[in-house]
């Protein structure tokens, strides 16, 4: 399995759309702690590491993520 790039490999865009991403994540789930949305982030973008083209991967990463949390409280 490939290791999630560092933070610190992101370029500045890429850090806004994933503190963007986590934020909707944490707003939709508020039941669900900010650690959890996080580590789910993660690993969901290590799965797309070794992607030739990175432009999608949060739309794709939002996705997983959702996905694996089911549907917010108050849905």
């Amino acid at each position: 399995m490939t290791t999630t790039p560092a933070m610190d490999d992101l370029t500045a865009d890429e850090h806004v759309q994933y503190a963007k991403l986590e934020q909707r994540l944490v707003d939709d789930y508020g039941d669900t702690a900010e650690a959890v949305v996080h580590h789910a982030v993660e690993q969901e973008r290590d799965r797309f590491a070794d992607a030739s083209v990175h432009s999608f991967v949060p739309v794709l990463v939002e996705r997983s993520v959702r996905a694996r949390l089911g549907r917010p409280a108050g849905s």
